[in-house]
């Protein structure tokens, strides 16, 4: 469990009725609720579904840093499109920073949200002229920015960045949305028609004009090969209680991540990250945090061109919309996703709808480098099939099972292929879930789904 994850939230009214809507946005994380938070003052006629409790997905599992200090990221897109591409998303981050805060402020929904300064130092000294190289971009394109020292290392320090208490933010949009949204609403199926949406969800067929997916992964989206234009990445996090927390925040600009903040009288460290598909054993990574108070993985989707997809996925049809690939920076961009998609919807000018398109043009290279990524994955987790970790993989019948026996012998048996891919699973000593290589699907001890592309269960009915 993360530390957001302590504060509890009351679940809102489900689905339990037919509807008809203009809009419907399926997801109820940072990005479905900003979203819905953008078109509420407008004449759509707008809903938000999600199949469990809004906000306690990804969103929940963050470090929580609202700032554009990056880390390598800026670097990444300048590499692969440009200075002037990559001015643009910079100019992306720090308009979402700001209208985030203003939100915030503006309805004065309280979630810690404090001003903090943000660090972005360099832990190798071989590494020092890409720091020297971001300072330069940075102050070409009129950002205050500072050189000093992090821990006795090389650093730029901007001062416009702020962290907050994800959770306590989402239930303050919750109070403030709550007439459009329904909880615990699992979509089955989505059927297109001539010019609307015909959407299954708990039994009830919701009829809808647009749809915005905002589920982290867009599961519904086969056709548009998604599973080959990304790759996930695990990240750990831990946090300890500490006598002298500090107003900042951290990341360094190597490519073996280190990421920190402070909140109240607790660091947060996030140490390590990785693709999913070749994430080693939980157990060995967190052994030198035993004594942290919190031990916690997530995982964020990386687009193979380092920018997230925003908008429609047809440039010649705007009906269908997503919202995701944020790399690990997904309260800025999601902030300002929500303006891009409300723009979209209404037919107005956005400046960071063409940055964000979905159907952008993508490198062939990178293309076959995240398949090929992806069909790893998968002989890896088929390959992994064997007596491990404390848990049990044979057959029962026709069917592959895995079994876990807990503390006090109880067995937990699950299907052990990812209904999203047939990916095989590896058993999270750390969380106690059902992990997928491929895409990073959870599943809990017993086989529900609790986190996607997936979405359906692994529980094993004899």
């Amino acid at each position: 469990m993360s530390i957001w994850q302590e504060e509890k939230s009351v679940a809102l009214k489900k689905i339990d009725k037919n509807m008809e809507v203009d809009v419907l946005i399926i997801g109820g994380g940072i990005s479905g609720l900003s979203v819905l938070y953008q078109l509420k003052d407008t004449s759509l006629k707008t809903i938000l579904v999600e199949k469990r409790l809004c906000g306690y997905g990804v969103t929940s599992k963050s470090t929580a840093k609202i700032t554009y200090l990056q880390g390598s990221l800026l670097r990444k897109i300048r590499k692969f499109h440009g200075s002037e591409v990559a001015s643009k998303y910079l100019q992306a981050e720090r308009d979402g920073v700001f209208l985030l805060q203003k939100i915030i402020k503006k309805e004065k929904i309280s979630c810690d949200l404090k001003k903090s300064s943000s660090y972005l130092f360099c832990s190798h000294e071989k590494n020092l002229i890409q720091l020297h190289e971001e300072y330069d971009f940075l102050i070409k394109n009129q950002v205050k920015v500072f050189k000093t020292y992090f821990q006795d290392k090389l650093a730029l320090k901007i001062e416009d960045s702020y962290t907050f208490h994800p959770i306590k933010y989402i239930k303050g949009l919750k109070q403030i949305l709550k007439a459009y949204i329904y909880e615990n609403s699992k979509v089955e199926k989505i059927c297109k028609k001539d010019s609307y949406y015909e959407v299954l969800i708990n039994g009830c067929l919701i009829t809808a004009k647009k749809i915005v997916l905002a589920t982290h992964y867009p599961y519904f989206l086969k056709p548009f090969l998604f599973p080959f234009k990304n790759y996930a990445e695990t990240s750990y996090i831990v946090a300890k209680k500490v006598n002298n927390p500090l107003e900042l925040n951290a990341i360094n600009i190597d490519e073996d991540v280190l990421s920190l903040r402070y909140y109240k009288n607790y660091l947060l460290y996030l140490f390590h990250s990785e693709v999913t598909s070749k994430r080693g054993c939980l157990k060995e990574s967190f052994e030198n945090f035993s004594s942290f108070d919190y031990r916690w993985t997530n995982k964020d989707l990386f687009t193979n061109d380092y920018l997230p997809f925003i908008g429609a996925f047809s440039k010649h049809d705007d009906s269908f919309l997503f919202l995701g690939g944020y790399g690990t920076w997904g309260f800025s961009n999601a902030t300002i996703g929500s303006v891009v998609i409300r723009d979209i919807l209404l037919k107005k000018q956005n400046p960071y709808i063409s940055l964000f398109n979905p159907y952008r043009n993508l490198k062939i290279e990178r293309l076959i480098h995240d398949s090929f990524s992806t069909f790893l994955a998968i002989v890896k987790s088929t390959k992994n099939n064997v007596n491990n970790q404390g848990v049990i993989y044979k057959k029962i019948g026709d069917q592959d099972v895995a079994i876990y026996v807990d503390e006090n012998k109880k067995e937990h048996i699950v299907l052990n292929r990812c209904p999203h891919m047939k990916c095989g699973l590896i058993f999270n000593q750390i969380e106690k879930t059902w992990d997928c290589l491929c895409h990073g699907s959870r599943f809990s001890l017993d086989g529900k789904c609790i986190e996607g592309p997936s979405n359906f269960d692994i529980s094993f009915k004899k």
